[in-house]
């Protein structure tokens, strides 16, 4: 390629801040035709070539958004142009390869070739880092299964995260003839095999011990698909394989802490315990934060539990409790998604194809509940949408107005109740759709939703079509708990909002119900959302910290109607 042509992509790609998965739409008119001849040259079958311009190429973009642009060009290469690149004697050649994430993940049947060829072996490192992050978990257990004990076999446990020398356990046919499993490894066969037959399951379970842990997340996903017939064999890994075992353990959470042998659940309630004593709380992300939550003014967590009818109490520590709302069941980490046939066969049903059977299974969700020890003053309760109405189906209307019920309820026992909700928006990040209530004494003080505009659903205090600057003074005058931990940044940018919309408070009309399907802006939900509400009123989750009062511990429990389903799924401790 001339350098004319390198010093105008140069010039086209000048000043380009492209997230590095939007570089693609680059690819078009004269830059698409430049990357066409630097693709040519880049893969070249003369190694001069291709080194003239790969060196050529780091001068055509700045440091930051250089691993981009070589994105953009391999990503385009047929495989004999990758193979050539990927052998280069250059080893800085050769690592372009997998700088980038965007290209690890393909070519993965050339980079199996050549892990498996003695003639490259110079290329081993390299091929090996071009199978992680993404890794192709199912190509690998297949080839772990058919390649020889050393060699090849050895170079895939290193991929997969695990030494050279790594042995998978066997199982003896006069010990597991009896059980079946669910190899969906094997494409010739897709019914049930007896364990002892499986060549698979013995790799999938040594790869629970993997360093890596994008490794061990397919490994437990691939187990949980291999059904409850995998059960004892977890059990039964020694504890002297201490790895292993561990993710065994996660495991058999999954499936259901009832399946847990009782000495492990004994050191699990100990180490909680010793846990509890020295932990400290931690801020939580709202961006992420998706769930409902009652903050109860009282230190008497009994009576808490006792109030929302929640029963079977487990201690856990806050990192536990508040996983779900860091990525798990109300943050988007929830227990892992059974098939079909293994949910029916933890929840006990005989006959997992009936359609009732197929009913509860599609509505299935997590029921378990977080009550926090008092910070500052208040029990927090954690909770998905669904878990507290007494029916699963209860229409929106009906569900409105038992919440409505039940903080009156609250108000009366503790003098006064609060409850947020908030989902985030999956397509636009920062923003989302939330809702909180205040009750005091036994009546409902305010109902605000905070959506495609802020609606005051049920208030005597306010009239729903007052500008919205009344309503940030209701929540000066009520907030007893504005936080100085709250970021200058923040606070400067409410001051604005709220002057901005005094400046229009003319323009303030009710919103209709279409408006409160849509998502709030960032500042509005931190002024008008259930973030603001909640770090006014209660609780600031994005300020706890050494400096929360903590007094007692706090549990997970689950409510009276839904103590009939299993409990499962693995939490950090």
């Amino acid at each position: 390629m001339e350098t004319a042509g390198l010093d105008r992509l140069q010039t086209l790609l000048a000043g380009q801040s492209l997230s590095p998965d939007e570089w693609w739409r680059l690819d078009k008119g004269e830059v698409a035709a430049l990357l066409d001849e630097v693709r040519e040259q880049a893969g070249a079958a003369d190694p001069n070539m291709r080194q003239q311009i790969w060196d050529a190429l780091d001068r055509v973009v700045d440091e930051r958004n250089r691993d981009n642009l070589l994105a953009l060009v391999i990503t385009r290469f047929d495989a004999e142009q990758f193979r050539r690149v990927l052998t280069d004697t250059d080893p800085e050649v050769r690592r372009r390869t997998w700088r980038s994430h965007t290209v690890r993940g393909r070519f993965t049947e050339v980079v199996m070739e050549l892990l498996a060829d003695e003639h490259f072996d110079y290329t081993w490192p390299d091929c090996i880092e071009m199978l992680r992050e993404p890794t192709p978990f199912n190509d690998l257990v297949r080839a772990l299964a058919q390649a020889p004990k050393d060699g090849l076999r050895e170079r895939l446990w290193v991929a997969l995260g695990l030494p050279a020398d790594t042995r998978a356990p066997e199982f003896l046919p006069d010990h597991s003839s009896a059980t079946l499993v669910s190899c969906t490894f094997c494409p010739e066969s897709y019914d049930d095999v007896a364990i002892h037959e499986c060549r698979h399951l013995p790799i999938v379970v040594t790869l629970l011990g993997s360093s890596l842990d994008e490794v061990r997340q397919q490994t437990m996903k691939s187990l949980m698909v291999f059904g409850l017939g995998v059960v004892d064999t977890l059990r039964s890994i020694p504890r002297a394989d201490r790895k292993v075992r561990r993710g065994a353990l996660a495991m058999l959470a999954e499936f259901g802490w009832h399946l847990l042998p009782s000495r492990d659940l004994m050191t699990l309630e100990r180490l909680i315990r010793s846990k509890q004593q020295a932990e400290t709380p931690e801020t939580l992300d709202f961006a992420c934060l998706s769930g409902s939550w009652y903050a109860l003014p009282t230190t008497d967590q009994n009576a808490v539990l006792d109030a929302l009818d929640l029963r079977d109490p487990v201690p856990v520590t806050l990192r536990m409790g508040f996983a779900p709302l860091r990525f798990t069941p109300w943050q988007r980490t929830h227990p892992m998604t059974m098939y079909l046939e293994t949910w029916a066969g933890v929840h006990g049903f005989a006959e997992w194809n009936a359609e009732a059977t197929r009913d509860a299974y599609l509505r299935d969700f997590y029921h378990q509940v977080f009550v926090t020890p008092a910070l500052d003053g208040w029990t927090l309760v954690f909770h998905k949408t669904k878990t507290l109405p007494a029916a699963l189906d209860t229409p929106l209307e009906q569900q409105r107005l038992e919440m409505y019920m039940r903080m009156e309820q609250l108000s009366l026992r503790f003098g006064t109740a609060q409850w947020f909700e908030q989902r985030p928006d999956s397509y636009a990040p920062g923003e989302c759709w939330s809702q909180w209530c205040l009750a005091q004494d036994g009546d409902i003080r305010m109902h605000c939703v905070s959506s495609g505009d802020v609606r005051i659903r049920r208030s005597d205090e306010i009239d729903p079509t007052a500008p919205l600057d009344r309503l940030y003074a209701w929540l000066e005058t009520n907030g007893h708990r504005y936080e100085t931990h709250t970021a200058p940044a923040d606070n400067d940018r409410v001051e604005a909002y709220v002057a901005t919309l005094q400046k229009h408070d003319h323009e303030r009309y009710l919103p209709d119900d279409e408006d409160e399907l849509d998502s709030a802006s960032t500042i509005q939900d931190l002024v008008f959302g259930a973030r603001g509400a909640s770090r006014r009123l209660s609780v600031n989750l994005e300020a706890l910290g050494p400096h929360t009062h903590v007094q007692g511990t706090g549990v997970l429990a689950v409510p009276a109607h839904l103590r009939h389903r299993p409990r499962r799924g693995a939490l950090p401790i």
